[in-house]
């Protein structure tokens, strides 16, 4: 016997669970996709094709893929008449493929089936097309949000309908955890991690935002989240000063200039750091790039990441506080090096 999907799902969710993947997906499956999708053993499988079979929700279709049998429902000759564009839902599929591990495992299940419901209504030598999955993401260091859905949907609510929240947050492991009030206004997706921009408010009376910068919160470091009942329709949204600019700690933007070895120098010439960049390329191969950031923090852990083949050549202030970095690790490895 296999996995049961679920031990307290009733057979009719079960059967629903099966009628919709086939419905929606207009796609063949065999006995054992359909054993693998819903998490339960063949048997259970070929009892719920039986009641499938038995019911007057569709006419099911038998055929065989070498040995294997496989099933699909046959779809409605004259699907309703919608504007749905092929090649639109291909390109959302992609974007699943690429974005979708960041958010959780439910979630991703609702994008799936949102894709294959609107595949459905499409001629059906385009629907199965639609759905595959040709794209693939890689990311380093991935957190698992999983545990933070029912935060993450109650942010997005009160990003919707304008509602502060009560939050408990933690700024970090070893941080001490502190509640305020806070007006989400925008989801950023930086660095391979979910980002809530908003404002800190009064506790009390009319909501008003305590600082003259909106705050960063990062979804994983919440603790609790509380939609409430006060209103903060007339609490501004946030300027995307973020966006053209190197890193998203808020602070005043300032030029840096740093130069890369050749080793490097493919690397960084390819993309986009800011939108203000200049690079120069050098004879030896080397490159210097120009941009605007706003986060000293962040150039400094981005320079260092290329360790030998990274040079920050200005502003002076921040590469003297480089150097301190520098000088810490050197001393660092080479006490190492003597134990």
């Amino acid at each position: 016997m296999g996995k049961k999907w679920n031990p307290d799902a009733k057979p009719s969710e079960k059967l629903l669970s099966m009628y919709s993947m086939l419905l929606f997906s207009g796609r063949e499956a065999s006995l054992s996709e359909l054993s693998a999708e819903l998490d339960c053993s063949k048997q259970a499988v070929l009892r719920l094709i039986n009641q499938l079979e038995a019911s007057r929700f569709g006419k099911l279709l038998h055929d065989k893929r070498g040995r294997e049998s496989v099933y699909r429902l046959d779809r409605p000759r004259n699907l309703p008449k919608l504007s749905l564009n092929a090649e639109g839902l291909r390109q959302l599929a992609l974007c699943r493929d690429f974005m979708l591990h960041l958010l959780p495992e439910s979630m991703r299940k609702v994008v799936d089936t949102t894709l294959q419901q609107a595949s459905a209504y499409l001629p059906e030598d385009e629907a199965s097309a639609n759905m595959a999955s040709i794209g693939e993401s890689f990311a380093k260091g991935r957190i698992d949000y999983s545990p933070f859905q029912e935060m993450l949907q109650s942010i997005i609510k009160a990003i919707r309908l304008h509602k502060v929240c009560a939050v408990q947050y933690k700024s970090s492991i070893h941080g001490e955890t502190k509640s305020f009030e806070f007006v989400p206004k925008r989801l950023v997706a930086y660095r391979e991690a979910i980002h809530i921009h908003g404002w800190i408010i009064s506790e009390k009376g009319a909501a008003s935002p305590l600082f003259e910068k909106p705050t960063n919160l990062a979804l994983h470091r919440l603790q609790k989240v509380l939609v409430t009942r006060r209103g903060a329709a007339h609490i501004p949204d946030v300027e995307e000063e973020y966006k053209g600019t190197f890193g998203l700690i808020e602070n005043k933007p300032f030029s840096v200039r740093v130069k890369f070895s050749p080793a490097a120098a493919t690397y960084v010439a390819e993309r986009e750091w800011s939108e203000d960049q200049k690079a120069a390329m050098h004879k030896d191969g080397s490159v210097t790039l120009t941009m605007t950031a706003r986060s000293s923090v962040e150039v400094i852990a981005w320079v260092l990441s290329f360790a030998d083949a990274a040079e920050l050549l200005s502003p002076k202030w921040l590469r003297r506080e480089l150097a301190k970095h520098a000088a810490t690790l050197a001393t660092r490895y080479e006490q190492k090096g003597k134990q």
